[in-house]
């Protein structure tokens, strides 16, 4: 398995969970700290944590301590290679999907 490969992997497996991309989306406003996003999210500290390990995996979010709180910010930049996969999967769909479709009658063939 390629270092990409783990990446999408990795980012696919963190964002599979709803609770986990709600914390995303509440971390994309800016670096919160960890208490107000049990909060905005209904969730324990406790399983709060376990979900932020597994974004923090992923390399979606980052933490660090400040006075004595903990404060977890968003890094959309793995996003970029589920993306990426995503794009290049809908196109070889897209093209295959077209190589699938029958020839359209256009009136040109002789009728017997």
């Amino acid at each position: 398995m390629n270092v990409m490969t783990s990446a999408l992997d990795d980012t696919l497996l963190a964002l599979a969970d709803p609770m986990r991309r709600r914390i995303f989306e509440v971390l994309l406003s800016g670096e919160t700290p960890a208490a107000d996003i049990a909060a905005a999210v209904g969730v324990e500290q406790d399983v709060l944590a376990k979900h932020l390990a597994v974004l923090e995996t992923a390399g979606l979010v980052a933490r660090r301590w400040k006075g004595g709180k903990e404060l977890v910010k968003a890094d959309p930049a793995p996003l970029e290679i589920a993306a990426k996969w995503i794009d290049t999967n809908r196109e070889l769909w897209a093209m295959q999907s077209q190589m699938q479709q029958p020839a359209r009658d256009d009136g040109s063939a002789e009728q017997r």
